[in-house]
């Protein structure tokens, strides 16, 4: 999106449009922009993939089948959840940047804070963007968040169970 400096002197990298084209092709971001089913296949291989190298490398001969799993579940899923929330909070630092009637903004560094407030042609090419582009990848991620919140507390349950027999 190339705009007059005289129309918006936001610097071209801290544009809320040109941040989510960066970050829609960034590496760790741009897999999270594919359709549904794509996105959860991909998820589904990670979790799996990661799951997998859990239970191999942390299988001794002295541990069961059922306490080894509940332990790669919980560690699998509490790393996962770290890395999918980290992808979720740069989502919605971009959707909120967008959504925003101002942006603020810096021309040479941190002390130089300059506030400019979105023509009206502006602020609905962003909100429109925000709302169809950025929120259905932020509610994908939210329900990968629950869903590993999910067997976390489902993990850390059987572990209750299994210390009271």
């Amino acid at each position: 999106m190339n705009m007059n400096k005289s129309i918006c002197p936001v610097p071209q990298d801290q544009r809320p449009i040109n941040e989510y084209l960066a970050l829609k092709e960034t590496f760790g971001f741009s897999w999270t922009t594919k359709n549904d089913s794509v996105y959860y296949k991909t998820s589904l291989k990670i979790y799996f993939i990661t799951l997998t190298l859990f239970v191999l490398i942390f299988n001794t001969a002295n541990s069961s089948l059922m306490s080894l799993l509940t332990y790669s579940v919980m560690g699998v899923s509490s790393i996962l959840f770290i890395f999918y929330l980290r992808i979720y909070l740069g989502w919605i630092y971009v959707y909120t940047r967008l959504m925003q009637a101002t942006v603020a903004y810096e021309e040479s560094g941190w002390y130089d804070g300059q506030i400019w407030v979105k023509t009206p042609e502006i602020l609905i090419k962003d909100k429109l963007a925000a709302q169809y582009q950025v929120k259905p990848i932020l509610d994908k991620i939210k329900n990968t968040l629950f869903a590993f919140s999910f067997l976390i507390f489902f993990a850390l349950y059987i572990i209750s169970i299994s210390d009271q027999i």
